[in-house]
């Protein structure tokens, strides 16, 4: 057994599908390790469609799902969200509890990244009264 300041090699290994056996690679940084891998893309959308979604109001967050008429969607890394490049208020994101004044800012044509893989729990609100502007959001399962 290691003691304190010693390390232990401990090497690991895999199978793919077809039985060849490959080497599992980790890298420790400061007090962790984390094992390496290389993330493979997916044959297609988690959704067969990605309706632009209105942003109605400035008083009532929404779940995101709810503002674009589908189920709720599952990615399998997250969500990227951009806002209109047309919009003439800004979008608030967040969770449940987002408001007009609290809530991750998205101007026209921004965009933001969320490591949230199910979209029924992210919420948008417009910053102002929409109504008489515009206040859309696109969104792409990753």
């Amino acid at each position: 057994m290691a003691g304190a300041g010693d390390s232990e090699k401990v090497q690991m290994h895999g199978t793919t599908g077809s039985g060849n056996v490959l080497p599992i690679s980790a890298i420790t940084q400061e007090t962790s390790t984390s094992m390496l891998f290389t993330r493979q893309g997916r044959e297609d959308f988690a959704s067969a469609t990605h309706p632009r979604m209105q942003v109605p109001s400035h008083t009532v967050a929404k779940q995101l799902p709810l503002l674009c008429g589908l189920n709720d969607v599952v990615a399998q890394t997250g969500f990227l969200l951009t806002a209109d490049s047309s919009n003439t208020v800004t979008v608030m994101i967040g969770g449940s509890s987002v408001s007009s004044t609290d809530g991750i800012p998205l101007v026209a044509g921004q965009s933001i990244m969320i490591d949230i893989v199910r979209l029924s729990k992210i919420y948008a609100i417009a910053s102002t009264d929409p109504s008489g502007g515009t206040c859309n959001l696109f969104w792409l399962d990753m």
